[in-house]
């Protein structure tokens, strides 16, 4: 049974758009190499945090909403915990 999910991630002030669409890459073949599939992805905007994250003090937040079974949340997980680009992210399922 295939769920719908949101990957929320803020990734550093930095980051130019090729590196930004490669971290949308890295989602996109775990999410298709898992039989899911992508319905919207792309960037919100360049946000000020309340509070220094990692020694920053703004990132840029992405969205991934996704349908697919539900390995695909942890896999994801695993893949952006490696990346040195991304500060913070979250899997949330959107309940139905």
């Amino acid at each position: 049974m295939n769920r719908k999910y949101d990957v929320v991630s803020i990734l550093r002030p930095s980051l130019d758009e090729s590196a930004i669409d490669v971290i949308h890459k890295e989602i996109s073949e775990v999410i298709k190499s898992n039989d899911g599939e992508i319905t919207e992805q792309g960037v919100w905007q360049k946000r000020k945090f309340a509070y220094q994250v990692e020694g920053l003090k703004e990132g840029i937040y992405t969205i991934t909403t996704f349908e697919g079974p539900s390995n695909i949340p942890s896999e994801i997980d695993r893949v952006l915990k490696i990346s040195d680009d991304v500060i913070r992210h979250k899997v949330l399922k959107v309940e139905s």
